[in-house]
């Protein structure tokens, strides 16, 4: 017996399958694929991240954007944070507001030097006349804590949604701005960093805890739209296997 999953003919199919716990998990979607089939052994709950619309490294002079490296679930690639001076900026901008972000780090390439991050978010959209203006994000949770190094573990590092203060924004200059409307964040170190800092992915989290509710081995199939949804945010009460299987066309 055959089931037709979409009207339209399938280029692509692939599979994996995640440990679901009750502490929020993340998973990137897979670059390339448009709809996701999800069924899990237990009752489970998502909810589908904003899109990571840039990554930026910005040197004082100049923003690189690694978005790419740091969404392609690659090991091979990573945004450099090596050595990084409280002169760098690292601005991370989302197709909608988010929680947090999850940082994914190499094993080894981490920080050790006892540092913090300040986080801001646009508050002053630009506009003639009009500068851009940042505010601290208020409630900070960094769980990308060893000691009293940041960047040194994988982790999410959360803060209190900043509601309608939160201004999408291009950036750059008036009349010429490099980088599109997102919503954005900036962090910069507390001193310098690690001589090799690589983070390897980068997870933008849901903006609240009203995960939907999925029940127990039902296959659930969806469409995304990829120009908004960067990720899947799952749990589940007890623990379990999410099995996911990506298709493209």
């Amino acid at each position: 017996m055959s089931l037709s999953t979409t009207s339209v003919p399938i280029k692509g199919i692939e599979g994996e399958t995640k440990s679901l716990t009750t502490t929020v998990g993340y998973v990137a979607l897979k670059p390339g694929f448009n709809e996701v089939m999800a069924y899990a052994d237990k009752a489970w709950r998502i909810a589908l991240g904003p899109k990571l619309m840039h990554a930026l490294l910005y040197d004082g002079t100049n923003y690189t954007d690694y978005r790419e490296s740091v969404t392609d679930r690659s090991s091979g690639t990573h945004l450099p944070l090596d050595g990084m001076t409280t002169s760098y900026k690292l601005y991370l901008g989302f197709s909608e507001p988010a929680l947090g972000v999850y940082f994914d780090l190499h094993a080894t390439n981490v920080n050790a030097i006892n540092a913090s991050l300040d986080v801001e978010y646009c508050s002053t959209a630009m506009a003639a006349g009009t500068a851009l203006a940042w505010t601290d994000v208020a409630g900070d949770s960094d769980g990308t804590l060893s000691g009293s190094a940041t960047l040194a573990t994988d982790g999410v590092y959360t803060w209190t949604l900043p509601g309608t203060a939160w201004k999408p924004s291009a950036l750059g200059t008036w009349g010429a701005p490099i980088f599109s409307n997102c919503y954005w964040i900036r962090m910069t170190p507390s001193t310098t960093l690690s001589a090799t800092i690589d983070v390897e992915e980068i997870i933008p989290v849901y903006q609240n805890a009203n995960y939907g509710y999925m029940a127990i081995n039902t296959v659930y199939q969806m469409r995304l739209d990829t120009s908004k949804v960067g990720s899947l945010v799952v749990l589940a009460g007890e623990n379990a296997t999410l099995n996911l299987s990506w298709l493209k066309y």
